[in-house]
This record gives structure tokens, C-alpha cells and sequence, in this order.
């Protein structure tokens, strides 16, 4: 039996790509609560009630992940093409349901929504890295094929539909260990607190248009330059990519001079 499947648990048999999932949400949500409370010095009351807000935007990242990659499917295949979720997908739409449920929800006045964005974030570096991990052991989200000793042969998935017995490289587990990496960072680097929104886009922007090179999965295409083998063309996440990297870098520079003005001033 193929390891992306755990035995029969009452007749059905449940995917350890779904297994990783829940467990990347719930060590998120176990980081944020933690993170409010002791960090953020939010009351029980004003957590709990943040909480509420994530697991909903969680929802609404699941519908617009569904939403966004099946428009650029259907912009490839002129006819609708839904089916798939992408994860940048789901990122938008979670991050804007949860600004817009602060907004009409949460009317503290000292409620910082950078602290509390970097915060979320930060949880949402965590869910990602266990959930590549899930990507990697259904045989989804694969690299090219490639004849160096990082290759993995997919013995069932999708890489072994499209690849075969061909050694790939294993795209999902590099970016786990990006991700984990990531994690790390934002949380011991002093000088990145208050940073994580920036330090997220630039990084994870810059991340994911190059590892998009050598991803051997249906990616769509966004712009076709030239057609080749392999993606040497702009993918949706790319596109997406450079959005992000535009967006942190924007908020970089204005941080750092408001940053500027405040210590003028204080002087």
C-alpha cells in the first residue's frame, strides 16, 4: 500500500495529505493562541474571539484557493476549468476575509493589526511547511525530472502518472524545509519583529518564482513568452510572486521611514 494512505479507519481510507493538513492548522492555531497571549499580552477574551475570525477566514481561503487557480485554468483552456486549489489563492482570500471580519468584529482601538497580521502570518508559515510535507507523500506538486541524487521516483500520484518510474525532484520537500526555516527566523531574529509581513512577501515571493522553474505539475500559464519543455514561461504563482514581492518591498520602505520620522521627532 502506497504511504500517502493510513489503514482503513471504520471502511475508509484516509489520505495522509489530508492528515498533515489538519495537522499544519492545528499547530498554527495552537502558535497564534499562544503568541496573543504571551507575546501580544492579548486577554483570553480578545484571543479567543481572534480565533473565531481565523478558523472562518480559513473557510473563505478554501473558496477563493478554489476560486483563483480554476480562473487562471480556465484563461489556459478558454472553457471553465475548475477542480484544483493553489495555496497563494487561498492566501489572498484568507488574509482579506480576516482583515474584513477585524474590521467589522473586533473594535478594540489598541488592537494593532500589524502585530496581530505578523502574528497570523507567522502561524501560516507553520500550517504551509506541514502541509508541503502532505504534498510530497500524495505524489502532487512535484518537480521536473532530473538525474541528480535528489531525484525521487513516485511510486503512485500524480508524478507517477505524468513521470512514471523517472526520478523527479521533490519540490514539496524543499520547500518544507524553507518554510520550516522561515518559521525559525521569524521567531528568534529581534530584528524581524515587527518585520513579518515584509520578511513573508519578500522571502516567500522570491521562494516560489524560482522554485516554480523546476515544478513539473500542470502549473498554467499567465503569460506565454515561448513554449518550451518545462516551465521556462510565467506561471499564476509567479505572477502572484511578483505581486508579492512589489507589495513588501512598498511596506519595507514606507516602515523604515516612518520608523525615520519617529525618531526625529523624539529627538
Amino acid at each position: 500500500m502506497y504511504p500517502y494512505l493510513l489503514p482503513q479507519i471504520f471502511g475508509y481510507m484516509i489520505p495522509l495529505y489530508d492528515v498533515l493538513i489538519l495537522i499544519g492548522i492545528f499547530a498554527m492555531l495552537l502558535y497564534v493562541v499562544r503568541r496573543f497571549e504571551k507575546h501580544d499580552g492579548y486577554s483570553s477574551i480578545l484571543t479567543n474571539k481572534l480565533l473565531i475570525l481565523i478558523v472562518i477566514s480559513l473557510l473563505f481561503a478554501l473558496f477563493s484557493s478554489y476560486v483563483i487557480d480554476g480562473i487562471f485554468h480556465s484563461i489556459e483552456a478558454s472553457e471553465l476549468d475548475f477542480g484544483s486549489i493553489s495555496f497563494l489563492g487561498g492566501l489572498i482570500g484568507g488574509l482579506l476575509s480576516f482583515y474584513v471580519l477585524l474590521r467589522i468584529f473586533v473594535k478594540e482601538e489598541k488592537l494593532n493589526y500589524r502585530r496581530v497580521f505578523g502574528t497570523v502570518l507567522t502561524g501560516v508559515v507553520l500550517a504551509h511547511a506541514f502541509g508541503r510535507i502532505g504534498c510530497f507523500l500524495a505524489g502532487c506538486c512535484y518537480g521536473v525530472p532530473t538525474e541528480s541524487y535528489l531525484g525521487v521516483v513516485f511510486p503512485h500520484g500524480d508524478a507517477h502518472d505524468v513521470y512514471g518510474d523517472v526520478a523527479v525532484y521533490p519540490t514539496q520537500l524543499f520547500e518544507s524545509f524553507f518554510l520550516f526555516m522561515l518559521f525559525i527566523a521569524l521567531n528568534t531574529v529581534e530584528k524581524l519583529r515587527g518585520y513579518e509581513i515584509e520578511t513573508y512577501l519578500l522571502s516567500y515571493g522570491l521562494w516560489r518564482f524560482i522554485i516554480e522553474f523546476i515544478r513539473g505539475d500542470d502549473r498554467g500559464v499567465f503569460l506565454r513568452i515561448i513554449t518550451t519543455e518545462y516551465n521556462t514561461y510565467p506561471t499564476p504563482s509567479q505572477f502572484m510572486s511578483i505581486i508579492m514581492i512589489i507589495l513588501g518591498s512598498y511596506l519595507l520602505y514606507k516602515n523604515y521611514h516612518i520608523s525615520q520620522k519617529h525618531k526625529r521627532v523624539s529627538y
